[in-house]
């Protein structure tokens, strides 16, 4: 798996979820360790305005964590919603939390979300919640309100893990030029050129400081109910969807966070937000329910980034043998070759919910896709020619901070083979059960079905041995490849749900003009390895 010196990913601005988290049990285990939340949620502003969705938000999040197992930041029984606090009482109800914790031992798991006004200090580039006696002057004591000095309460508890979730409206207060400077060594100033946004929710774009964890094996996640320099309005999206996937079973916490984000990007309306991410875990995310054991080793590196997996280096045979049933011409006869460096490769192909969340930031061109016909998240992003799939890397790249890119043909095909030589990741044959494709075609008399004719959710059927699902079938994957010098003829891989049997082949080419859009063209992205990532 891949372990990170100082993060796992970069996530959210606008509601912060900060975790430290255990590690993922087995499939369907149950999880471990006392597990408390503090629930506190703000509308009856005293000076600001108020807010009409808070207390249905606390209803959804506190109701999803009693289901969920969760006893309440008092040490025992339900977990409560703690309503319109002044400062002195939001400070003493975080006092509790943490002595709760404290009390609950070194295996606690804590939960804390609020839901209401947010500060975006942006002279020092924090966050504060908001009690509902706060003024625009932010005084000494209203500091312990912070994003940076709630980390450092919670995860001063002991506690392993530990989740904060900040679901906060965004307005603007000057901050002391003493607190400033205490805060980020950061010059003097005010918040200028931010606005309030009647009705809205969210924070400006924030520079976390690094805290450091008070043992080794703790970590934490912040996370945004929208990006940065966006709003969040007060509608209740965000928590609707989150409360759903706290009682989703079979995914870990950073899963349910990323499901979560990719939902509120899709939602439909004039009150667009789009979830994000900051991400500082130690080991693998813990579970709300349940846990999948497959997806222990995937990891992401921001809210909208897929999921991506470590290859290993290693030796491989690529090609065809000339005896190949389907066998092209341009298909390189078989051979070994030697991969010297791991890389990282997309579990899956990039969905509609990861391509919109790049349209939103007005990086990507909209796409006609299968949304309409099919309204989940998890199908293929469609529709994309090579210079759209460049602008997606390049909108990663920047999202993470890290070198996002299309894969190479040799990168594709070895990653796509895992380890077989055959003319298929399973064997020389296939049938309908393996993969998406025309299967009223046959390959070697193999079986057929009905036509389907669309792509169907990139987790739809079971992945190679590598953990990469449906790099054969569904939908084509661009490649860096080109057939030509001036590569005015690109190289797609994989077969889609409108290719022969033949074409789904691993050493299978489809040579395509570069600004060529299809119906059935997707991709799949990769990134190269920073030195502070070790597989293990």
């Amino acid at each position: 798996m891949i372990m990170r010196s100082t993060r796992w990913g970069r996530w959210l601005s606008g509601l912060v979820v900060l975790l430290c988290l255990a590690l993922a049990a087995p499939v369907a285990a149950a999880p471990k360790g006392p597990r408390l939340a503090l629930v506190m949620v703000n509308g009856a502003y005293q000076n600001f305005d108020r807010l009409g969705s808070t207390y249905a938000d606390g209803d959804k999040i506190s109701d999803a964590l009693n289901a969920t197992g969760f006893v309440d930041a008092s040490g025992s029984g339900k977990v409560q919603n703690r309503r319109d606090l002044t400062l002195t009482q939001m400070l003493a109800a975080i006092t509790q939390f943490r002595e709760a914790l404290r009390a609950a031992g070194p295996e606690a798991f804590g939960v804390l979300y609020f839901s209401g006004h947010g500060a975006a200090l942006g002279s020092f580039g924090d966050v504060m919640l908001m009690p509902i006696d706060a003024t625009r002057d932010v005084s000494v004591e209203a500091q312990k309100m912070t994003r940076a000095q709630l980390t450092k309460a919670l995860l001063g508890s002991g506690a392993k893990n530990i989740l904060i979730v900040l679901d906060m409206c965004r307005n603007v207060l000057d901050a002391p030029p003493a607190l400033a400077a205490a805060q980020a060594g950061a010059e003097p100033g005010s918040m200028g050129g931010i606005g309030d946004v009647s009705g809205s929710k969210g924070l400006k774009r924030i520079v976390r400081q690094s805290d450091s964890p008070v043992r080794p094996d703790q970590g934490y996640l912040v996370a945004f109910s929208t990006s940065a320099d966006q709003v969040a309005f007060d509608d209740g999206t965000f928590s609707k969807v989150l409360a759903e996937e706290i009682r989703r079973p079979q995914q870990n916490i950073a899963d349910a966070l990323k499901r979560t984000s990719d939902r509120v990007a899709l939602k439909a309306g004039k009150n667009f937000q789009k979830p994000t991410f900051d991400y500082g875990l130690q080991g693998a995310p813990p579970c709300f329910v349940t846990c999948d054991a497959n997806n222990q080793d995937r990891f992401y590196d921001c809210a909208n980034c897929p999921y991506m997996r470590v290859v290993p280096a290693g030796t491989a045979t690529i090609g065809s043998p000339t005896s190949e049933p389907g066998r092209a011409r341009d298909e390189p006869i078989q051979a070994e070759v030697v991969l010297a460096k791991p890389f990282a490769l997309g579990v899956y192909e990039v969905t509609v919910a990861e391509w919109m969340a790049c349209v939103r930031d007005k990086a990507c061109r909209a796409i006609s896709d299968w949304s309409k016909e099919n309204p989940n998240p998890l199908i293929p992003a469609t529709g994309i020619a090579f210079e759209d799939a460049q602008a997606f890397v390049a909108w990663l790249s920047v999202q993470s901070g890290l070198p996002y890119r299309l894969p190479t043909e040799q990168e594709w095909e070895y990653a796509a083979r895992a380890g077989t030589t055959t003319a298929f990741p399973w064997g020389d044959e296939i049938t309908p059960s393996e993969a998406n494709y025309d299967q009223t075609a046959s390959y070697r008399k193999s079986p057929t079905a009905p036509y389907r004719g669309y792509p169907e959710a990139v987790n739809a059927y079971p992945p190679n041995g590598f953990g990469f699902y449906q790099m054969q079938g569904n939908v084509w994957e661009w490649s860096a490849g080109c057939l030509d010098t001036g590569c005015r003829s690109r190289v797609a891989r994989g077969g889609s749900f409108e290719s022969t049997p033949a074409e789904l082949r691993a050493a299978n080419r489809f040579a395509i003009a570069g600004g060529k859009k299809r119906d059935d063209l997707g991709l799949r992205v990769a990134r190269d390895l920073n030195p502070d990532e070790v597989v293990q």
